[in-house]
């Protein structure tokens, strides 16, 4: 990315300034005393909030933050494309407890430079955030595989789209076989009505505050305590969400709401 590529040449010269934001969380902790122990970074601060974060950001000097997913007040793919909005943007890299497919998909696509689970020994991040120096992203070659794998999936995904579109609305010009390869204009278009996508059906606006959380890979216990309601809700209502889109599973259902259209929003 150009805003990479721009602090890259700094990032040289100098320690790599970092911020980490998450919740009272154990491996963040650890992570603090790693960097602050290590040759070559300095923790500038320790931040709770999406909002406390992007106050640091837009008056501090800051190379890398560090944000676990987690955070409460906001949603971590919507902070990772501020943050890129930045004047100054910081390497993102987002801390997860496991790889999650469409959170891992995501933060790429919108701009993370980097996504490790919890697991991930210190020797490893410490090499990870070092090879941001160089360019590189923050993957370990576990998470990296599983990188390469959804962006592979994703773009035949693409080009499966793709094809079904060009035969919905078929060839702009046929041949004549009785003329040489004349080119003849078809008489009439083929409707427009025929060339759209078939709409997603409607979400209630508490499936559609689920289906984000899903998206993010909460279990239903832990959307129930972000919502107020009991788990047993949240079951109903992730039924009536993969009957709704014709999803076999919560990972269908979450992977048809990012990719297929813009029923599902994230709420700002």
């Amino acid at each position: 990315m150009p805003s990479q590529e721009r602090q890259q040449l700094s990032f040289h010269r100098r320690t790599q300034r970092v911020v980490i934001a998450h919740e009272a969380d154990i491996f963040c902790r650890g992570l603090h005393s790693l960097l602050a122990t290590s040759e070559g970074f300095e923790v500038l601060a320790e931040v709770n909030s999406c909002t406390a974060l992007l106050e640091i950001v837009a008056t501090t000097t800051v190379d890398t933050v560090l944000i676990d997913c987690m955070l409460a007040d906001g949603d971590c793919i919507e902070l990772t494309r501020r943050l890129n909005e930045a004047p100054s943007p910081p390497h993102v890299v987002l801390l997860a407890s496991r790889i999650n497919d469409e959170l891992l998909l995501r933060a790429l696509l919108n701009g993370a430079s980097g996504y490790l689970t919890k697991d991930t020994p210190g020797h490893q991040v410490l090499a990870c955030l070092e090879g941001l120096r160089k360019g590189e992203l923050a993957l370990t070659p576990h998470v990296a595989s599983a990188a390469i794998r959804l962006l592979i999936w994703e773009c035949y995904r693409l080009a499966a789209t793709f094809s079904a579109t060009t035969s919905a609305t078929g060839p702009a010009i046929a041949l004549d076989q009785t003329q040489a390869g004349t080119p003849q204009h078809r008489s009439e278009p083929a409707s427009t009505e025929t060339r759209r996508p078939a709409a997603l059906p409607h979400l209630t606006e508490q499936e559609q505050k689920i289906l984000r959380l899903l998206r993010l890979g909460l279990s239903n216990k832990q959307i129930a305590a972000r919502l107020s309601i009991s788990p047993y809700t949240v079951g109903k209502h992730v039924q009536h969400i993969l009957r709704k889109l014709g999803a076999s599973n919560r990972t269908q259902a979450a992977s048809h709401t990012s990719f297929e259209g813009p029923q599902v929003r994230d709420e700002q």
